[in-house]
């Protein structure tokens, strides 16, 4: 097995769960989860070893997601398009989250934040990210992250109470 395989076995999991989180359908999510190890195989050979490739790996997620607008991963902001995919959301939700109703609204409510906050909020508490790491895969100062972070907990935890899911 190569190392790119290896890599690919081991991070194609959270990758995935990732994908659905910012993307908020399964199609594109799987799009950008595709775009991405494509892009990553492309680029191996820029990837140093010395750092993180997971930072490296998400990075590259990041930045396509960004760059491509509103209009190549966010095609299908519908709730569900099939049982499947509604499962496949749950499946990225802590388990400690076990009320269908309160992930419902989670999902809807995070789904309703701009992608700025809903990337943050994404790399920090639902992949374990570093202030640092995620300033790093962004691009952005780490004081920026933080901000970021603390204006998407407030909206999001607005829109949680009042189930203003739509604005």
């Amino acid at each position: 097995m190569t190392d790119f395989e290896a890599y690919v076995t081991r991070y194609s999991h959270g990758l995935s769960k990732f994908c659905i989180k910012l993307c908020g359908g399964i199609d594109d999510a799987d799009d950008l989860f595709q775009d991405t190890w494509t892009r990553a195989l492309e680029h191996f050979d820029a990837y140093d070893p010395e750092k993180s490739f997971q930072t490296w790996l998400f990075t590259i997620c990041v930045n396509l997601y960004r760059n491509a607008g509103k209009s190549k991963y966010n095609t299908t902001r519908r709730e569900f398009s099939s049982t499947e995919e509604k499962q496949r959301f749950f499946d990225t939700v802590p388990a400690e989250e076990q009320d269908i109703d309160e992930r419902l609204d989670l999902y809807r409510a995070l789904n309703s934040l701009p992608k700025k906050y809903r990337v943050v909020l994404s790399l920090f508490y639902l992949r374990a990210f570093t202030t640092r790491e995620i300033a790093e895969i962004l691009h952005i100062p780490e004081g920026t992250v933080g901000s970021r972070l603390h204006t998407a907990k407030k909206l999001l935890k607005r829109r949680l109470q009042d189930g203003s899911h739509d604005r």
